[in-house]
């Protein structure tokens, strides 16, 4: 798809182009349906008889066969969408070029398919909006890096082009070292470990609605690294410091269950309260098993883009994971750096500070 370089997230596009990639041919509505992510056929097939379809230029019909190097204009439309009050994102560090917040568990961080509101990137874009009607240099919030949807925690942001090139290059060359937090079922054998199996992602047909889930794949997967350091386990259930080395979509999930310690939540890894059962473990009196995998993003630490120098922010556990650390006497703040934890080149597994079995 091809939207607007740089546009105002704040606001759905009134428009969009496709260019079919695909060799063989197929209908329109069926091609476009798949492009949109939408659901219903019948509302595809309504755009285009409303003449706000359009391809190669022309008016389309539905039965209209498409292939490799047609053009697919489709005029959207926003008249009926309407704007709620963005949440405000607790910020964790602010500069001319960059801005590290807080992201909740639920909330996804861009508009995707037919979501459009209620995410990250639009709900900042919202807030900066009057701003930049006012400013002469224009800001436009740029991810850095991704978080599922239900992952918590720490979220970097470029406030320039030329810092996100930087630390998406960063990110890429492994300048990037990163923590999480993962509290998870069952105790590992050892203090510190390192898995190292292929991830490739695919699409889980078992759901209603198809789903992009990855998943452990040693033939045909990317190379793909975690460092685990265990700080604390109590009835069966551990608290997990994740360093991921590579970056690859749902790695430390994917990693976790592969060593049968899936993330306590995660219920497309096969987390469940009778697995807990199962396996003899139980949660802290008085908590019920979440309704989401409890993985948190707590540490960042990179060269900064523009000034070079080191530069460490942390973002401590979201409330649903505080009172099982607390349970297991684990305190975020105490834990030591990722200078320490990790050598220069950010690639040794190393045992740390505070590991207790």
């Amino acid at each position: 798809m091809v939207l607007t370089p740089g546009r105002d997230l704040s606001r759905p596009p009134e428009s969009a182009r496709f260019r079919v990639r695909q060799h063989q041919r197929s209908r329109l509505d069926l091609w476009l349906q798949a492009q949109l992510g939408w659901s219903s056929r019948t509302k595809i097939q309504k755009l285009i008889s409303l003449g706000r379809v359009r391809l190669n230029g022309d008016p389309a019909r539905a039965s209209t066969r498409v292939g490799r190097g047609d053009e697919v204009e489709v005029r959207l439309g926003t008249a009926t969408t309407t704007e709620s009050t963005p949440p405000k994102l607790p910020v964790l560090m602010e500069d001319p070029w960059l801005l590290a917040i807080e992201k909740p568990t639920g909330m996804l961080v861009h508009p995707v398919g037919k979501t459009h509101v209620g995410t990250v990137v639009d709900g900042l874009h919202r807030q900066w909006r009057e701003l930049n009607d006012r400013s002469i240099r224009k800001v436009t919030h740029r991810l850095c890096h991704r978080l599922d949807r239900d992952t918590s925690g720490l979220l970097l942001l470029a406030k320039t082009v030329q810092a996100r090139r930087i630390l998406q290059n960063d990110f890429e060359a492994n300048r990037v070292q990163k923590s999480y937090l993962a509290i998870v079922e069952g105790v590992p054998d050892s203090s510190t470990f390192e898995v190292n199996v292929g991830v490739s992602a695919h699409i889980d047909r078992s759901r209603q609605r198809d789903h992009r889930l990855a998943r452990a794949d040693e033939a045909t997967g990317k190379p793909s690294r975690t460092c685990f350091q265990l700080l604390a386990s109590k009835n069966g259930i551990s608290v997990l410091l994740c360093r991921p080395i590579t970056g690859r979509q749902n790695q430390i999930r994917v990693h976790l269950q592969v060593v049968g310690h899936p993330i306590v939540g995660d219920h497309g890894y096969g987390q469940t309260e009778q697995s807990l059962v199962d396996r003899g473990a139980q949660l802290p009196a008085g908590i019920p098993h979440p309704g989401r995998a409890l993985l948190h993003s707590f540490q960042l630490r990179f060269p900064h883009p523009i000034w070079k120098l080191p530069t460490e922010v942390r973002c401590l556990p979201a409330a649903d994971m505080g009172p099982i650390l607390d349970a297991l006497a684990v305190d975020p703040g105490a834990l030591p750096t990722l200078k320490a934890l990790q050598s220069t080149d950010g690639t040794a597994c190393q045992g740390g500070q505070g590991a207790t079995r």
